[in-house]
């Protein structure tokens, strides 16, 4: 190759340069195609994942939207059990109280009228006015009788087993002449053991 001109040795080292020249090149060439690949990939994957996020957050914003007044229903509803205990604390179930009172009666004896009125106000309102000298109780209930009989002893005594008895005081007894029977008023007091505590909480439970 010493024997070559110069001319022709020149010219291999430039063939020679310009291949490991485009060698070059090409590498750099794939090298970026591979870097503008992979950059795209990223890119669209990361676009991907914003486009799932933004769905995932329709998806929730649609949930609360279609929930929402069935949570405020829900919290109504609460609102609502909450009150109950304290609404119904004087409450007494007068239909089944009345039925004890009747259950008392002496034979022949029925129940012509007939009103009750609560003597303590634990929620809110006026309490009626209590006669400082009767025993302690929660509720005065009258009660009209025609009796056959002018004598209610037996009736009053019967009365003593109605639950939250405190005292039965007869009143009035009047002869209808037209009947032959009478008509009497007996005042009976009870106490806090005639409510119903329909809501009253034990161990956490309501009943």
């Amino acid at each position: 190759m010493l024997l070559l001109p110069r001319e022709v040795r020149d010219g291999q080292r430039s063939r020679a340069l310009r291949r490991r020249l485009l060698a070059v090149l090409v590498v750099v060439v794939v090298l970026a195609v591979l870097a503008t690949a992979g950059a795209t990939f990223a890119l669209f994957s990361a676009n991907a994942q914003l486009a799932s996020e933004q769905s995932r957050s329709s998806l929730l914003a649609a949930s609360r939207a279609k929930y929402a007044n069935v949570t405020k229903l829900q919290s109504q509803v609460d609102q609502i059990v909450a009150s109950q205990p304290l609404a119904a604390r004087d409450e007494i179930l007068w239909a089944p109280y009345l039925e004890g009172i009747q259950a008392t009666l002496p034979a022949g004896t029925v129940i012509t009228a007939f009103t009750a009125q609560l003597v303590t106000a634990s929620v809110g309102g006026a309490a009626a006015a209590v006669d400082p000298l009767a025993p302690k109780h929660i509720a005065d209930i009258k009660i009209t009788a025609d009796s056959p009989q002018q004598p209610i002893s037996d009736w009053l005594d019967n009365l003593a087993k109605v639950k939250g008895f405190v005292a039965a005081m007869p009143g009035s007894v009047t002869l209808v002449q037209t009947t032959g029977r009478y008509t009497v008023a007996v005042d009976l007091l009870v106490s806090t053991d005639a409510l119903a505590k329909r809501f009253t909480t034990e161990k956490g439970a309501t009943k």
